[in-house]
């Protein structure tokens, strides 16, 4: 079921991509078609950027770990 959807997920943003969009009728050509794909796999690329950023900042700040014999306070102490 998975790689049924993402090979459709794929499959449109190869249409998106590529697909020239006929703004006007009569066969006129411009690149709405492939703008919105690339649009959309760059907003894609920096949502997943963006989310690994937080994470990290996240796992940084308070990465949940409270026993006091783990290895990062070894390397947090002040005396160092």
């Amino acid at each position: 079921m998975t790689d049924t959807i993402t090979a459709w997920i794929l499959s449109a943003l190869g249409y998106l991509c590529t697909a020239p969009a006929t703004a006007s009728g009569a066969g006129e050509h411009s690149l709405a078609g492939p703008l919105l794909g690339n649009v959309l796999v760059a907003g894609g690329a920096g949502l997943v950027t963006l989310s690994c950023i937080v994470a990290a900042l996240w796992m940084l700040i308070d990465p949940g770990e409270r026993d006091p014999d783990h290895p990062k306070y070894r390397v947090l102490d002040a005396d160092r």
